[in-house]
């Protein structure tokens, strides 16, 4: 499921998330200012110059520069569901606390991942300077059809959709508190949630590093992949 994307004035964006921060009854569209592809050396340039480029420790280990350099702002409303990415992740905590659920990549047979049909939230208001309603918002298939691997069993939520090798998962769980930094090894599951401090939002920045695609790392974890789903069908 990708989010419906919007160019919006970042004065309003951040008076959005701290206001929705402190009334939770209203049901309004959560808005999240990132869009994962390094916004932080294009669309907020203008803020890259307060961060490190890099990071020297995770350069000199993976022996490259980071492929992207991310900015987040959201509430605590914005969760991030169970996945894993292609990256090795150097998270760094500006503001508030991220709350993150991470299991090894062998924890394949336990996550239920099931390929699913990609779809986009769009908006059938088509009026892109009107405020957004949750009423607008609708799920669109991609096209053409992208079929993506999802993993459907939530950590927080053990009982729902598990498989038999579920329960012997013992899931890491790290909060980052403001100055923190950690390293999310490639291909690692994690869910991400997030809670505020008195400024209504929270804020962070990570460096994606492009993960080795040769060797045995990734010929490894398509193997787990593959007896997961041996196992479980």
């Amino acid at each position: 499921m990708m989010p419906l994307e919007r160019l919006e004035p970042f004065d309003k964006v951040i008076r959005y998330i701290s206001e929705q921060e402190s009334n939770q009854e209203k049901a309004t569209p959560i808005k999240y200012a990132q869009t994962q592809n390094d916004n932080l050396r294009n669309e907020y340039s203008s803020l890259f110059e307060d961060v490190p480029s890099d990071i020297p420790f995770a350069r000199i280990a993976l022996r490259k520069n980071p492929e992207a350099v991310n900015f987040w702002l959201g509430n605590s409303l914005s969760t991030t569901s169970l996945h894993k990415d292609n990256y090795e992740n150097i998270y760094v905590q500006v503001r508030g606390q991220k709350h993150f659920v991470i299991m090894p990549p062998v924890a394949a047979a336990a996550v239920n991942e099931q390929s699913i049909s990609g779809t986009t939230y769009t908006s059938t208001n088509g009026d892109e300077e009107a405020e957004l309603k949750v009423e607008d918002l609708k799920h669109t298939l991609d096209e053409p059809e992208l079929i993506v691997p999802v993993p459907t069993w939530d950590p927080d939520y053990p009982d729902v959709r598990p498989t038999p090798y579920s329960e012997l998962v013992k899931p890491l769980r790290v909060t980052l508190n403001e100055g923190d930094m950690m390293y999310l090894p490639a291909q690692w599951y994690h869910k991400v949630g997030q809670s505020c401090g008195d400024e209504g939002y929270c804020c962070a920045v990570n460096y994606w590093y492009d993960m080795e695609f040769g060797g045995s790392f990734w010929a490894s974890n398509a193997f787990a992949r593959d007896i997961a789903r041996a196992v479980n069908n």
